[in-house]
């Protein structure tokens, strides 16, 4: 068993999927003057390659909370849960973690936060999250 449950990391790690750095140089290309992306910027469109892979966030009463629009298909498959609908905040309260304060923390600073994170309903796995 794995004692930390998540950690954070400095950069990808060499082993990550190479879709979460396709992901993240997306993310950052649509940056403009030293803003993140909006809706308008990052839509759906952008985000096709990667439909299944992610989840989508909002932020709710100014990042109090984020609900889970949307799960990606593959995260439902590999856990075998489906979190849509839900909050950031029950997530933690089920498994422990700190995505609330990690999601909080990536609104406030406007940066993607990477970490590798333990995949709850499979202890032997272990995941990278960009956020």
């Amino acid at each position: 068993m794995i004692d930390e449950l998540e950690r954070r990391l400095d950069d990808l790690p060499a082993t990550a999927d190479p879709r979460i750095g396709a992901l993240q140089a997306t993310w950052l290309s649509l940056w403009e003057n030293g803003m993140p992306p909006d809706r308008e910027r990052l839509d759906v469109f952008a985000l096709r390659r990667w439909l299944g892979h992610i989840s989508i966030y909002e932020a709710m009463d100014g990042g109090a909370d984020f609900r889970i629009r949307l799960e990606g298909t593959r995260i439902s498959q590999m856990t075998g849960e489906d979190w849509t609908g839900r909050r950031a905040s029950e997530v933690d309260a089920t498994f422990g973690t700190k995505l609330l304060p990690s999601m909080q923390h990536s609104l406030r600073s406007r940066s993607a936060s990477i970490h590798a994170t333990r995949i709850f309903q499979r202890e032997y796995k272990t995941a990278v999250r960009l956020l």
